[in-house]
Order: structure tokens, then sequence, then C-alpha cells
């Protein structure tokens, strides 16, 4: 893929996934490692997951990597126009809108919903974000983003909604705030 012009995606689409390229690229060297996506994203959310959960989530990490965050070559590392070309292979699958509200359907009842309780709260979804290391602070705006219908609660539909949004929209929408806040 490498050799391969990158779409004229628009200006805004690809501020939001560089904001959720550094989600992963803690140290700014401008590469991910598998490491940074799964195993600090675990050691993280064992804070407060259960061994189900962790092994549900990491499940859905590993098979983020490989089918998220493709290459033509499989390696341990990826950069942001790694993850650029990725999404643009994506659109041209036709299973993807189905693959992304399988994927965050599993997010939403094998991790999101710690309790099981059919929705998640708001320090649900702060522990949730805190997995990627995002700061308490910025999860409230996430939070009633996701929130459709004002309610107080995040439920399955609104969140698999809100995240398929985030994977597929290219213009400005609440949607940007998914994985929390927009940093690019």
């Amino acid at each position: 893929m490498a050799d391969q012009a990158l779409p004229p995606y628009p200006e805004f689409w690809v501020r939001k996934m560089r904001s959720f390229f550094i989600l992963f690229d803690r140290d700014g060297d401008g590469i991910i490692h598998k490491s940074d996506y799964v195993d600090t994203v675990l050691n993280r959310a064992k804070k407060w997951m259960n061994e189900q959960q962790i092994k549900v989530f990491y499940e859905l990490l590993d098979g983020g990597w490989e089918t998220f965050m493709k290459t033509e070559t499989p390696k341990d590392t990826r950069t942001f126009e790694d993850m650029l070309h990725a999404r643009y292979f994506m659109d041209f699958d036709a299973n993807m809108e189905k693959n992304a509200r399988d994927w965050l359907g599993t997010y939403f009842d094998g991790v999101a919903d710690a309790n099981g309780d059919g929705h998640v709260t708001l320090k649900e979804y702060t522990h949730f974000l805190g997995s990627f290391g995002v700061h308490p602070f910025s999860v409230t705006p996430s939070f009633q983003a996701i929130d459709i219908d004002g309610s107080g609660l995040i439920t399955r539909d609104e969140f698999i909604e809100t995240g398929t949004k985030f994977l597929s929209v290219m213009v400005d929408t609440s949607a940007k705030l998914f994985w929390g806040p927009f940093t690019a």
C-alpha cells in the first residue's frame, strides 16, 4: 500500500483519524506498535474489568488491529499513513458497516457495559475511555455526544450508531467524539 497515493479525503476526516491515531501513539513518534494498541490498553483496563471482560477486550483489540489497521504485509507497527490506507480500502469493503456494527456491538456487550445491565453510565464510559488513555475530564463531552436521546445513559443502539458514524462519516458531526476529545 505504501506506493499507492492516498485518496483525497476531506481535511476534517483526516483530522478525526489523527485524533484516533494519537490515542495509541502515546510517545508521539508517529508509529503505533501493536503492543501500544493491545497490551497498553489491556493493562489500563485490568483496573476495572474482570477476567472474562479482559478476554473479550483482548479479542476485540487484536481483531481490530488486523481489521481496522490492516496493511498488505503483516507487521507489528503502523504509521498514520498505514491507517489512512487501511481506512481507504475499508471504504470498498461491502461488509465494512456490518463488521463495524458487529464489532461495536461486541464492544458494548463485553466491555463498555461493564455490569451487563444494557446501558453504559458516565462512570462506565469513563473507565472504557480511560483504557485508551483518555483523561476523565475529557469523557463527559464524548458521553453526551453518544447519548443521543439525552437520557444520561448510552444504549447499545446509540453506542453502535455513533461508533459506526465515527468510522464512516467524512464530515463534522458529534460522532467525532466517540473515542474521546478531538485533538488533531
